[in-house]
């Protein structure tokens, strides 16, 4: 079963988050300066709102990601099956969390061992 876009393409997606929040604080501080992007009007203050937020958001996302990647890894490097065993409910839990390539390597490894 396919698991959904937001926990497929999560990286990508919250770096574009933290870009594009970024971007709109960078255009709003322009505009709020008078250099460029006067048009704006009275939004540039909204605007610097939600690209603050949109930043935030995006990094935090991406640094849940990658924690989790890493933990992942971490316990995946167990050579020991009893300590991958003692384990495991915290890897499939975080194999879950994570786009499916880690759940097919999640398999490959239990079948390593010898589980099903």
């Amino acid at each position: 079963m396919s698991k959904p876009v937001q926990v497929e393409r999560a990286a990508p997606i919250s770096i574009g988050m933290m870009v594009g929040g970024v971007a709109m604080i960078v255009i709003a501080i322009l505009a709020l300066y008078g250099i460029a992007f006067t048009e704006l009007g009275n939004w540039d203050y909204w605007v610097l709102i939600i690209g603050g937020g949109l930043a935030v958001i995006g990094a935090l996302w991406f640094i849940s990601y990658v924690l989790n990647v890493r933990k992942f890894r971490k316990l995946m490097a167990e050579k020991s099956k009893a300590v991958f065993l003692k384990e495991l409910d915290d890897i499939e839990y975080l194999a879950w969390r994570l786009p499916l390539r880690y759940e097919e390597e999640l398999m490959a490894k239990k079948k390593h061992f010898g589980l099903k």
